[in-house]
């Protein structure tokens, strides 16, 4: 979708790398969204208990911040991350996109899991990151996927005891301006 491929100018994400800046992808992601402001829209639909509502945004700084916000609140690039997660990578045969999966080895690091699909020219295609929390009283899953360049995707399941169970979805399409 849009007029202009957006990973011909994202960050590399390569097998040998450690760890990976979810931060510093998604600026780089909203300075090229924001170049091409005037091409594209964005396209927010929420959900909240099976009743929906969607509207058109324009292209600003201020709304692609709120959009990969989620994102970049579970940055695993910290110092305080390293040796926390397992790293895994594999490859498609048929595709030549490579997989690298991080997971948590800790009960209580946030993000749960992270996997990058990376494109053979090594430009993201997408990422998925899952959080979740689980104790007595409280029960939280949260589900982030970015296709690059096309949409994002936001699934929110909280659950309190004594309280009725809330499922949030939020899609944003980033569509070409007619």
């Amino acid at each position: 979708m849009g007029c202009r491929s957006h990973q011909d100018r994202n960050l590399q994400a390569r097998p040998e790398q450690e760890y990976f800046s979810l931060k510093q992808y998604f600026t780089q992601q909203i300075d090229s969204f924001l170049q091409d402001s005037g091409r594209i829209s964005l396209m927010k639909v929420v959900s909240l208990n099976q009743h929906s509502d969607t509207t058109w945004m324009p292209v600003t700084r201020q709304n692609l911040m709120a959009i990969f916000q989620p994102f970049m609140a579970m940055d695993i690039d910290r110092p305080a991350f390293r040796g926390m997660y397992q790293i895994e990578s594999f490859e498609d045969s048929l595709t030549g996109k490579i997989t690298i999966i991080y997971t948590s080895q800790g009960a209580v690091t946030k993000p749960y899991q992270i996997y990058l699909q990376v494109n053979p020219s090594h430009t993201i295609h997408s990422i998925y990151v899952k959080s979740m929390t689980d104790n007595f009283l409280y029960h939280t899953s949260k589900q982030l996927l970015y296709q690059a360049g096309k949409s994002v995707e936001i699934i929110t399941y909280e659950h309190m005891q004594l309280f009725a169970p809330r499922r949030i979805y939020v899609r944003v399409l980033f569509a070409p301006q007619a």
